[in-house]
């Protein structure tokens, strides 16, 4: 079998970076207006077939932040309802398209068919921070249930990016999480805050802790420590883009952003109803998940409630699958979770 590309190690032999895994790659950030228009359809060349897109909020509104419902075609982007505010997009890829745009410092390589690239303008989605926690429901037989319904979770140290963080979720087996947030504002995000979402239609799983691993990454500059071995680039003014110290988010499956399906049974209730929706997933529990979009709410603007959650997760002992509900109000309420940006990714280097 033929090799192309390269590959590093560090002192111990471990594997550092390898041009066989293609890294999440940014081909453009930029910020978008509402026009208060239903469906606003907005002309961006630089989505490519390839191409996959995150639509996010720029403000922290605790747990009623909320993302507007975003679906994507080569050179369009339509949003649904998204008011008059300033909205976040990241066009993101896995490093399939024509080289364009590119840098003039960096590095470039192809492996058979697969093209990667870091240079001074396609940077690296890089690992910052990661950690896990415990929340939801636990009954112990002979003692009071505990019920922890908010993990409220600080960064070592603040993320300096304009735009907001990602921050991907997994957990050891079952979770049922929502509004989710992500603390502070452009170049100060210092957190995250998420809801558990407990529900006696999940079986017993909903009567333990959920064990929640997460990391988030972003495009800051690595500042990371240099080893004696590796590679490093620097741009034109000598700012360091990207070392093989720096642990690489790596796609590993985007599913189609329209997938979802109305399957399963709905969560109903006195003047409530959330009917249930789900996506073929990766199969693997090394996969995380994006929560920036998936997980925030929706605005739906012309009720007396406008601010709609969407929560969902893993069923127990099931990757094959990726379970959401919407909160609708009402069993008319049309409100699905289509359309809703994220892909499933891991760290290349373990975290």
């Amino acid at each position: 079998m033929a090799l192309y590309g390269f590959r590093t190690k560090d002192a111990a032999g471990v594997v550092t970076f390898d041009t066989s895994v293609t890294p999440i790659r940014s081909l453009k950030m930029m910020t978008v207006t509402g026009d208060g228009s239903f469906d606003q359809y907005i002309s961006i060349p630089e989505i490519q077939a390839q191409s996959f897109v995150v639509v996010d909020s720029l403000e922290d509104r605790g747990e009623f932040t909320y993302s507007p419902a975003a679906w994507y075609s080569a050179g369009t982007l339509q949003l649904r309802q998204p008011l008059t505010n300033t909205w976040q997009v990241m066009i993101l890829s896995q490093g399939g398209e024509p080289f364009t745009a590119t840098g003039s410092y960096g590095i470039r390589s192809r492996n058979d068919n697969i093209r990667m690239q870091i240079d001074a303008v396609n940077r690296v989605l890089s690992v910052r921070h990661s950690g896990s926690f415990q929340f939801g429901q636990q009954v112990i037989p002979g003692q009071q249930a505990q019920f922890i319904q908010w993990a409220d979770i600080n960064f070592p140290a603040p993320i300096t990016t304009t735009e907001r963080p990602l921050v991907f979720l997994n957990a050891v087996d079952y979770m049922m999480v929502g509004n989710f947030s992500v603390k502070g504002g452009p170049g100060n995000w210092t957190g995250f805050r998420l809801k558990a979402w407990p529900h006696p239609l999940h079986g017993s799983a909903w009567q333990q802790f959920m064990t929640i691993k997460w990391f988030c990454s972003s495009y800051m500059a690595d500042s990371s420590p240099v080893g004696q071995y590796g590679i490093s680039v620097r741009d034109a003014n000598g700012v360091r883009l990207f070392s093989t110290s720096t642990n690489i988010t790596s796609l590993n499956s985007q599913p189609a952003n329209n997938s979802f399906v109305q399957a399963g049974d709905p969560i109903s209730g006195s003047g409530s109803y959330s009917p249930s929706q789900q996506m073929p997933w990766t199969g693997s529990y090394d996969d995380y998940v994006l929560a920036n979009a998936l997980f925030s709410c929706t605005n739906i603007v012309q009720t007396t409630q406008p601010i709609r959650a969407n929560f969902g997760g893993f069923w127990p002992g099931n990757r094959g699958m990726l379970q959401m509900y919407v909160d609708n109000g009402s069993g008319i309420n049309p409100l699905t979770a289509n359309g809703r940006t994220l892909f499933a990714a891991r760290p290349m280097k373990p975290i």
